[in-house]
């Protein structure tokens, strides 16, 4: 499918189970706790929406992850549900936070369904996207949740884990199966998203 192609089957998609899709210019969009990111779903019951910054040239690979989020949602993932009203956006911007690395390796985990559930969706819309640079990124910002756990900050938009040359390069080429413990060379690559 052509780019075109694949923004109107998301949204038609997405438009089933009642979500609007809002593709923002510029590079990121405003999260949680004045955070900023490439895109996200919100499953808000009152207005869900996916939404992605369009001006990076991997925008088509976070709306594809994105979906696959709004995916999570509509069918009551268990890792769906362990990741609701997670606070540790809060903590990164100073508050107290109870049980924050229990929060951080759910939304790890929560990623991680969510990358293999993308890959799978670009394979069948044989979506316009290096998969292989798509999954070394993939693997990267799965990981990143734990620097984030021991550095207590997140990334800026030009530090972002799939971004970053030196960090796609330590990442592996296929889905990693486990993502709670980072691999050494990946470890000392990501601490370049925090600094």
């Amino acid at each position: 499918m052509t780019t075109d192609q694949i923004v109107a089957e998301i949204t038609r998609r997405a438009w089933s189970f009642g979500v609007s899709v809002l593709l923002a210019p510029g590079d990121s969009v405003p999260f949680d706790d004045g955070l900023r990111c490439a895109g996200y779903f919100s499953g808000d019951d009152t207005q869900p929406m996916l939404v992605v910054a369009k001006g990076s040239s991997r925008w088509l690979g976070t709306l594809l992850h994105e979906y696959s989020h709004l995916t999570q949602w509509a069918e009551g993932a268990p890792v769906w549900k362990a990741s609701e009203n997670v606070q540790w956006p809060a903590w990164i911007a100073g508050k107290k936070v109870r049980g924050v690395r229990k929060h951080l390796a759910n939304s790890r985990e929560l990623e991680a369904d969510c990358e293999r559930r993308a890959v799978r969706l670009m394979r069948e819309l044989d979506a316009p996207i290096d998969i292989e640079q798509y999954i070394r990124g993939a693997n990267a910002y799965v990981h990143f949740y734990n620097i984030v756990a021991e550095k207590r900050r997140w990334c800026s938009p030009e530090r972002r884990p799939y971004d970053m040359p030196s960090v796609l390069a330590a990442a592996n080429p296929t889905l990693d199966s486990d993502y709670s413990k980072t691999p050494k060379a990946l470890r000392a690559a990501l601490m370049e998203c925090v600094q």
